[in-house]
């Protein structure tokens, strides 16, 4: 019997050495609702040797249409996301080391959470919570993969500090879209389908791809089916006080919100 890897050992730009760096490779999953759980799935199944799961909640049995780490067993039960989320991912792949933290990322927390790890997948809902990543992202220098889906569209932005535009240069603005979710809906293939392009910059991240991942923003939608690509024509890390060092979120860097 071959390795179980063996399929993705021989796409070439991946190879044995990529799978050992995957084996050695450590990512933080915040959020582990409809992106969250389904990049945790797909880097578990790919072998990366370190996941560490955050995630203050429990599923519920509307989460079940698009949300792929939990059963109506979970639901029932009242069990924790990140205490069945790492259950069904040990039964996925024993290989891998799995850390939890039934938290919510704050102020307080965000750094600590997010140290000793070379990549960060951000599966949150919330935008403040988003920007708070972000700079603690670029405190640490370390890259950011931010997804977000509503209805059947989405977007996609790879954060590498110092290298190019962050979350805020992207979206200036702080406040919360004026519409979400749980008002517009999402469809389970548009949660996937975002979930997978995050986890492959992931992974791309990981082996050391780094002259293969996303420049620009991508945005996609399902319905009808669009992808397209947009650039940052414009950016200047000082004309960003994140990119420049000035974490407005973060405790003892600035007067904060």
């Amino acid at each position: 019997m071959g390795s179980r890897y063996q399929m993705q050992e021989r796409f070439g730009p991946w190879g044995r050495a990529g799978q050992e760096r995957l084996r050695q490779g450590r990512a933080v999953v915040v959020g582990l609702g409809v992106l969250g759980g389904t990049a945790a799935m797909l880097l578990a199944r790919a072998g990366v040797g370190f996941l560490r799961l955050v995630d203050p909640d429990h599923p519920s049995l509307d989460n079940l249409h698009r949300q792929v780490l939990y059963s109506e067993q979970d639901v029932t039960a009242g069990r924790p996301k990140v205490e069945a989320g790492a259950a069904y991912l040990r039964s996925l792949n024993s290989e891998v080391s799995i850390e939890t933290h039934q938290v919510a990322l704050g102020p307080g927390n965000a750094l600590d959470l997010l140290r000793g790890c070379g990549v960060v997948l951000d599966g949150l809902d919330s935008a403040a919570a988003r920007y708070l990543l972000n700079e603690a992202c670029l405190k640490l220098g370390i890259p950011l993969v931010h997804a977000g889906v509503i209805k059947a569209q989405g977007q996609l932005v790879v954060v590498r500090p110092g290298q190019g535009p962050c979350l805020r240069c992207w979206f200036p603005s702080r406040r919360e879209p004026p519409a979400s979710s749980a008002e517009l809906g999402i469809i389970g293939p548009a949660a996937a389908c975002l979930a997978s392009l995050q986890t492959a910059e992931a992974l791309k991240i990981l082996v050391g791809a780094q002259d293969q991942v996303l420049e620009g923003l991508l945005s996609v939608d399902l319905w009808p089916p669009r992808f397209r690509t947009l650039e940052h024509r414009h950016w200047d890390r000082q004309a960003c006080p994140a990119c420049r060092g000035q974490y407005e979120l973060l405790p003892g860097d600035s007067p904060g919100l």
